[in-house]
């Protein structure tokens, strides 16, 4: 299912970001999976989550807004498991 930027944010924040932050997140991919463009507005999935920029060279983690910890999404598991097989 696909949300608008806005509506996903609620989901994930308390105070959410503007809009124009949540369109900058989405053009410089801090959204994994990155969010589809549908005519002028962006779409996201609702299991979407936001890469920290500073911290993306690190250790793969999904990020919550208020701290919380809890079962990895089956895409980040992926994405961990393939990212262990190209470093050297």
């Amino acid at each position: 299912m696909f949300l608008s930027l806005t509506d996903w944010a609620k989901l994930y924040y308390k105070d959410p970001p503007p809009l124009c932050t949540l369109r900058r997140w989405a053009r410089n991919g801090n959204i994994y999976p990155a969010p589809e463009k549908h005519g002028k507005s962006y779409r996201v999935r609702e299991d979407a989550f936001y890469i920290n920029p500073n911290k993306a060279s690190a250790v793969l983690l999904q990020q919550h807004p208020n701290g919380r910890t809890g079962k990895k999404s089956a895409l980040l598991e992926k994405l961990i498991n393939e990212s262990e097989k190209v470093r050297f």
